[in-house]
């Protein structure tokens, strides 16, 4: 089950990033442990990135049914009827969301995550230049045989600077018609052991909720909104879907129908 909903406090036309945090269901009935981003950042980021692959998981698909090519079958989790559920209360949240399914992490350091959606995970791989990291680390290995570089570990911190500070602005967070900020609380339990003995989660409750706690958030800039919304997006979008044929197939592809495609997501 999810816990409190907060689908009527929300308006649809705001976004469109969100804090996420995470949380280990006690097996005792105890309090939940908190997945501390600076002393247990691995499982934050092992769970976080489940949490992104559930949202991606429906585009990823249809994608794969364009370019005609099967996923690959392993032993994680099939999704759920909580993963559904998850899915289309964001569509509810997020009209960006809802327009174009997909979504990206960006890591804040030793603090919570967020988690970007639709027109801004192009925004944020092509015009804060997420996507030129592993570029990068790809020229750095040819040219000096490390992908640990200077170069690359300067490119990478301005780089996700740049990003932090998009994802973390007023304009972009998730809100309420409260103009509050709205994250996402997330609770794992633990349903067994790997081979090599750790742990294996799976999603126990989720809570898209308003965080009262922090000051009300400022008005949308008007320039922000035509910004962002400008035609000029729709190439942007066009190279990420681009990137993510690519990333399916393994190699470049000819993706003739890119704008037909994105129409039949809508």
């Amino acid at each position: 089950m999810k816990v409190n909903s907060i689908n009527s406090s929300c308006d649809p036309g705001f976004g469109h990033s969100f804090r996420v945090s995470i949380c280990l269901k006690s097996p005792n009935g105890l309090e939940d442990t908190f997945v501390n981003p600076h002393t247990n950042k691995k499982l934050y980021q092992t769970l976080n990135s489940n949490i992104v692959a559930w949202l991606n998981e429906d585009y990823r698909a249809n994608l794969r049914k364009v370019l005609g090519i099967e996923r690959k079958l392993n032993k994680r989790t099939p999704s759920s009827t909580l993963h559904t559920q998850m899915i289309n209360e964001l569509k509810a949240l997020d009209n960006d969301y809802a327009r174009l399914g997909i979504v990206r992490s960006v890591y804040n350091g030793k603090k919570l995550g967020y988690i970007a959606t639709g027109i801004d995970v192009p925004i944020i791989e092509n015009i804060k230049g997420t996507k030129n990291i592993g570029v990068a680390k790809a020229d750095s290995r040819w040219y000096s045989g490390t992908s640990s570089s200077d170069y690359v570990k300067q490119l990478t911190r301005l780089i996700r600077d740049n990003a932090l500070d998009y994802v973390k602005n007023a304009n972009v967070l998730l809100r309420s018609k409260n103009n509050k900020e709205i994250m996402l609380k997330t609770i794992f339990k633990e349903v067994g052991k790997t081979k090599k003995g750790s742990p294996i989660y799976e999603l126990d409750k989720y809570e898209f909720h308003e965080n009262k706690t922090l000051p009300t958030l400022p008005k949308i800039s008007s320039s922000f909104i035509l910004y962002k919304y400008n035609p000029a997006m729709d190439a942007e979008i066009k190279k990420t879907v681009q990137y993510l044929a690519d990333k399916i197939a393994g190699k470049r592809v000819h993706f003739s129908n890119i704008e037909k495609f994105l129409n039949s997501q809508s």
